[in-house]
């Protein structure tokens, strides 16, 4: 970048103080880090008009930058942004400084593209303000897009980006913080407000919570009334209060709630830091869905301490359970109705302590420990599988991996890596699919199963028909076998309703070549009614009780796969 000393020399008021004026070489120094950091540098007074700029055109402009001169900063920021970077202006003013945050510019050829802006005020110079442009990478995901088109980002977006914002705050050692707003009222005080000021408020609260948040992209909007930020923690929750509630007066509005905040502590020591970040996106997300009076401005300060405080305990116990591997494994055969013989195994997680494993799980998948879980399980089974290898007949064995699990983007080259020491005998293993009504992307998890499928494993869908597993999901993924939700199997014995929705899922299934088991057949009744529609594998406790005992099912499999014997029931 060629610029002559000149264009950056600034006129010195003559006072009746001798003052040290700094000699090229010190000038041309602070010219060289000033340039080294950004690739414009812009003044301007309070208002956005430019006095001085020199630098890249950064495309702002087709002649020389100086040209900006004497318009306004806002003319050349993308519209959505304006408010935004007013009101980065007014930081500076109050704060004195300002860390690089994205904005969105205009290009004179009218395309738009991000750029970070950074700022400071001097107290030599009254009524400037010191700008620095650095040109950023155009979005890299849906997340950044959402910031860089003037929006706060939504609830999932929020909790996606803010384990890794949390985590390399901690690694930096930046002194960020995470706070928790609650605006009680605020769509009915919108509803109520004349359109332009409603789109006033709520534009100025985007814009206010944008130009706080760590590099401008680190608020999200929960819920309509909710919001996350990550900021510097030179911000307090009184600031923020007093802020937008003087946006809702600056229109006239009328808030029918109040306003509270609440900051959460991202450094806490007793988790590793991946871990307490978890925590703190589980108690986010747990801010956002809550409902009616579990967070209202009276309950707000006690019950999102004790969340945290709950979450952070919790996480600390599933993760000493994985590491002590404090859980086993029990067996469940599927049964083929005909002959009662054993087609395979599903593999059933008990953790000591815990009547029902149902919570434990679903915890481990809010919290994204479910991931280590899972391939802890796959081993586990592994190694039992191993150890009676040499059984005559070795039953198959189904795990269950949620879509959630599947859908990781190193999932499935960690569970490769699992299986692939244990060679043919990992061929053995069903993957069983849960909880499939997670995934907006089944395309992209059809495309993870048929990886599976094409290195040896068969699929299981789960719990079909249940919502978890809708028609959809059967459509959009190749699988091998459909599992079809107990309910059903149970219910249409004196149900039509359900006997209509159990012909439906057995039709479908039929016409997408999947196998098909029933669950649940607790009663003749029900393996009969299995048998009349063609459905030709049964589980549940008629066949047998789960059981740890893998070696009785493993030694028993050759017996009664040739003599058609009746599996005994065990508890």
């Amino acid at each position: 970048m060629q610029l002559a000393h000149d264009s950056i020399r600034r006129p010195v008021p003559q006072t009746s103080t001798q003052v040290r004026r700094p000699s090229h070489r010190e000038r041309d120094r602070f010219v060289g880090f000033a340039f080294a950091a950004a690739d414009l540098l812009i003044e301007t007074d309070a208002k956005g008009t430019i006095l001085f700029s020199a630098g890249a055109r950064c495309r702002l402009t087709e002649g020389d930058v100086a040209g900006l001169v004497g318009s306004s900063l806002l003319d050349v920021v993308a519209p959505n942004d304006r408010k935004y970077v007013t009101v980065l202006f007014k930081r500076i003013q109050d704060k004195g400084r300002i860390k690089p945050a994205r904005v969105v510019f205009q290009g004179c050829d009218g395309n738009r593209f991000p750029a970070l802006l950074g700022g400071c005020r001097l107290d030599s110079c009254p009524g400037s303000l010191f700008l620095t442009v650095l040109l950023a990478s155009g979005p890299r995901n849906t997340n950044e897009a959402l910031a860089a088109a003037g929006q706060l980002l939504d609830g999932n977006a929020f909790s996606h980006i803010l384990e890794d914002r949390i985590l390399k705050a901690r690694e930096k050692g930046l002194d960020n913080a995470l706070t928790l707003l609650l605006i009680d009222g605020l769509q009915s005080m919108v509803d109520a407000l004349p359109e332009g000021a409603a789109s006033e408020v709520m534009q100025g609260i985007e814009a206010y919570l944008r130009a706080i948040s760590a590099n401008g992209d680190s608020a999200g909007q929960l819920a309509t009334d909710r919001y996350g930020i990550v900021h510097a923690s030179d911000i307090d929750g009184q600031e923020v209060q007093d802020h937008i509630t003087q946006i809702i007066q600056s229109v006239g509005g009328e808030l029918p709630g109040g306003i509270r905040t609440w900051s959460l502590d991202v450094s806490d020591e007793r988790l590793d830091p991946a871990d307490a970040a978890r925590a703190l996106v589980y108690t986010v997300q747990a801010f956002a869905s809550a409902q009616g009076g579990e967070f209202t401005i009276s309950s707000l300060e006690d019950g999102a301490k004790r969340m945290l405080s709950d979450a952070v305990d919790r996480i600390g116990r599933l993760r000493a359970t994985i590491e002590k591997r404090d859980f086993f494994v029990v067996y469940q055969p599927i049964v083929d109705i005909g002959t009662r013989t054993v087609h395979h195994l599903e593999a059933l997680t008990r953790v000591e302590g815990m009547p029902s494993p149902a919570d434990f799980i679903t915890f481990a998948e809010d919290v994204g420990l479910i991931y280590d879980f899972d391939l802890l399980l796959t081993q586990s089974v592994l190694d039992t599988m191993h150890a009676h290898r040499k059984e005559p007949t070795l039953p198959d064995v189904a795990i269950n991996l949620s879509a959630k699990t599947l859908m990781s983007p190193i999932f499935l080259r960690q569970f490769l890596a699992v299986t692939e020491p244990y060679g043919e005998l990992a061929r053995k293993l069903l993957v069983e699919v849960t909880e499939t009504v997670v995934v907006t992307d089944i395309a992209k998890l059809n495309e993870v199963l048929q990886k599976l499928r094409a290195a040896g494993f068969r699929i299981c869908l789960d719990d079909v028909g249940a919502g978890s597993t809708s028609f959809q999901s059967l459509y959009g993924i190749q699988a091998d076998f459909a599992k079809i939700d107990g309910h059903f199997v149970r219910g249409a014995v004196n149900n039509g309703r359900d006997m209509a929705m159990l012909r439906s899922i057995v039709d479908v299934c039929g016409q997408l070549g999947l196998g098909l088991i029933g669950e649940q057949v607790e009663g003749p009744e029900h393996a009969q009614l299995l048998t009349e529609l063609g459905v030709p594998l049964a589980q549940g406790y008629l066949y047998s009780r789960p059981s740890r005992d893998f070696a009785y099912f493993a030694k028993d499999w050759a017996k009664m796969a040739g003599t058609g014997g009746k599996v005994l029931r065990k508890g």
